[in-house]
């Protein structure tokens, strides 16, 4: 059966149960072909080998038989598990580091000053990005890689754990960690590879997706983009890059977000690829549909271009989450997994953590915590908090860089609508330089002059623990919010109350 669908942006596509018949906007297009990458016996070395996103390359790459090893400042990070399943991590950087390798890998953050990478240039080794080199693990399979300003992390996990139970056995690197694979990173036999795609650093360019996800575009890493613009046009540019020579190849993307919409018809235009758009929308070809909250999670159905599916559960709280599991399942329907596996995937999978995390209930006040840093996902994350506490939602936020505060102040200062009251803790720099007048007590000024009466800023962590365990009472709940340290926070109010 042919499915005939239209989108709202005027693209023609072309569904065939899970089959995707190629658009012709311009005539016939020779298929771009992207041949595996040989992994096998090169020596490769890795900078930064504690983060998350380099340590899962370091294990993908020695799945394909690489020989790897890393370095890092920190013991802290993914070291004492990289070492834990034998792989060289040296301490600290030393140009001697690269001595024996043939390729150095190092994140955006390191510039062409460092010793390491100039000992490897002097030495003729090749010299590799991050991203570069998430790039040549997804050619020659089916790379689907997911990108946007929120939710990556969940919709690429939501995607692998349908693959998984689905028997399919994809590779996978995640941006956080779930108990399911015991961290971040699986490394399996099947013909998908599940990738988060991170945009901040404007280097989406260096990776060549079969099926990419786009969730949303938003006006963050402005520090790298300058304006929301050029952040959609290098989406664009991603989108509009995608592999041809699979079949399958197709663009999904949130059709609810304008910004969205017009990065997948410009982009199919280019690529003259089809789009699967998804969302609540009725214009959108996979949408939800009967939605009503159940506890921590949300029950829905789903109108597929081919049949309805109902009765699916989900055990993930807020209106986003379901946006996230839509994207998942259009990709399933898109190859070919069944409905019955969908829905067993979705009803059994666990939050990644640090993605409105319970961390526990002491004295009748519950513990969450959060790994949203942006107005946008803080705003989500507490409106969902708000649905589910009995009497009073308390948030204890670290505001991330100096530079995000700054250009987003006002949208920080208009997002905790949700809360009851607000705890402050200094910005966790990330590396950055202050920024004269942007701290955390201008962000309590801002947020105060919105109405706010409960505005706290703490100077440590350990006071504003203190103070959150002070105003607690039986029935609040209590969200520790943000991407630096504030996660020990949560641990520490569990224990103190």
């Amino acid at each position: 059966m042919v499915v005939q669908t239209q989108s709202r942006m005027g693209v023609d596509r072309r569904l065939k149960g899970a089959q995707v018949s190629p658009i012709h906007l311009m005539g016939e297009v020779e298929p771009v072909r992207h041949l595996p990458e040989d992994f096998s016996g090169r020596r490769i070395h890795f900078m930064g080998a504690g983060g998350i996103g380099v340590s899962a390359l370091m294990e993908l790459c020695a799945a394909r038989g690489a020989i790897v090893s890393g370095c890092d400042c920190s013991s802290g990070g993914q070291v004492a598990a990289l070492k834990a399943k034998g792989l060289r991590i040296e301490d600290g950087h030393c140009a001697s580091h690269v001595a024996d390798c043939d390729e150095l890998v190092h994140t955006a953050a390191v510039d062409a000053s460092h010793p390491e990478v100039q000992q490897a240039v002097l030495l003729g080794k090749t010299v590799t990005t991050r991203m570069r080199m998430l790039g040549k693990i997804a050619r020659g399979i089916r790379s689907i890689c997911v990108t946007g300003a929120h939710g990556k992390t969940t919709t690429t996990w939501l995607i692998s754990n349908i693959l998984i139970t689905a028997g399919r056995d994809p590779s996978v690197l995640l941006g956080g960690v779930v108990k399911a694979l015991s961290g971040n990173v699986k490394t399996g036999r099947g013909t998908e590879f599940v990738a988060e795609v991170d945009e901040s650093d404007n280097r989406l360019h260096e990776v060549i997706p079969s099926i990419p996800v786009l969730t949303n575009i938003d006006n963050d890493h402005l520090d790298h983009y300058g304006t929301v613009e050029n952040i959609e046009w290098a989406i664009t540019q991603f989108l509009a890059s995608t592999d041809g020579s699979d079949p399958m190849a197709v663009l999904v993307g949130c059709g609810d977000d304008p910004r969205v919409q017009r990065a997948l018809e410009n982009a199919s235009m280019r690529c003259r690829r089809p789009v699967l758009s998804y969302g609540f929308a009725p214009y959108n070809d996979v949408r939800a549909l009967n939605l009503r909250s159940e506890g921590l999670g949300w029950r829905f159905d789903v109108l597929t271009p081919s049949s309805l599916w109902q009765g699916i559960f989900l055990p993930m709280p807020g209106e986003h989450n379901v946006l996230n599991a839509l994207a998942a399942i259009s990709v399933a329907w898109q190859i070919g997994v069944d409905e019955a596996c969908v829905k067993e995937a979705l009803n059994g999978v666990e939050r990644v953590g640090r993605r409105f995390e319970i961390k526990a209930t002491k004295r009748g006040i519950r513990v969450v915590d959060d790994y949203g840093h942006h107005p946008t996902e803080i705003a989500a994350t507490l409106k969902a908090a708000r649905a589910s506490t009995k009497e009073r939602l308390g948030v204890l936020f670290q505001p991330h860089r100096y530079t995000r505060t700054e250009q987003l102040m006002d949208q920080f200062a208009r997002c905790f609508s949700a809360a009851d009251a607000v705890f402050l803790m200094p910005i966790y720099a990330a590396s950055e330089k202050p920024i004269p007048g942007i701290d955390h007590h201008a962000l309590a000024r801002a947020i105060r002059e919105r109405g706010y009466v409960e505005v706290h800023a703490a100077e440590s962590r350990a006071d504003a623990v203190s103070m959150l365990i002070k105003w607690a009472r039986e029935g609040d709940t209590l969200v520790t919010q943000g991407a630096g340290d504030v996660t020990r926070a949560a641990d520490e109010l569990v224990s103190g109350l």
